[in-house]
């Protein structure tokens, strides 16, 4: 039995989920794709509209700003780890925030406040570099997080 082209099995690894250009690229290297034939492969799916890291971009941000509270930092630094050009993710972080009107200031606080219910009943000072570093691990500025810091602890 022969293996599929190079464009089928990226068909099928779409089909499962999305990918970006860079990452599926990649992929298909992994599997013993000729560099050739994985970048033909690319661009037919990117011609045929089944490609789109603009649009994968604002996917993945949308689904890690809304469902996780991510800062748009982090968000920005995954997507430039998945390939997707800068340009492209600052556009799409910006259409996420301006098109599901997501305040920032709202969502650090809201992450800091289930943070909060998670830690318990610490001591003040504990409690506080906990939330701090979680908040900085998540992407978040340190003029945001000594502001969400002042008004919940």
């Amino acid at each position: 039995m022969t293996p599929p082209s190079a464009y089928n099995y990226a068909l099928n690894l779409l089909s499962a989920r999305p990918y970006a250009t860079r990452a599926l690229h990649r992929k298909l290297i992994q599997k013993q794709y000729s560099a050739a034939d994985a970048d033909d492969a690319i661009r037919r799916l990117v011609d045929n509209g089944l490609l789109n890291d603009a649009k994968y971009a604002e996917q993945y941000a949308r689904s890690k700003m809304l469902s996780t509270g991510t800062s748009k930092r982090r968000v920005q630094q995954d997507l430039y780890r998945k390939g997707i050009k800068s340009d492209v993710a600052t556009n799409a972080i910006a259409n996420v925030l301006e098109s599901e009107e997501i305040d920032p200031a709202v969502v650090i606080e809201r992450v800091a406040q289930k943070k909060l219910a998670q830690l318990g009943a610490l001591e003040p000072l504990v409690l506080r570099r906990r939330l701090f570093a979680f908040l900085a691990r998540r992407g978040y500025d340190v003029d945001e997080i000594k502001a969400v810091l002042s008004r919940l602890t």
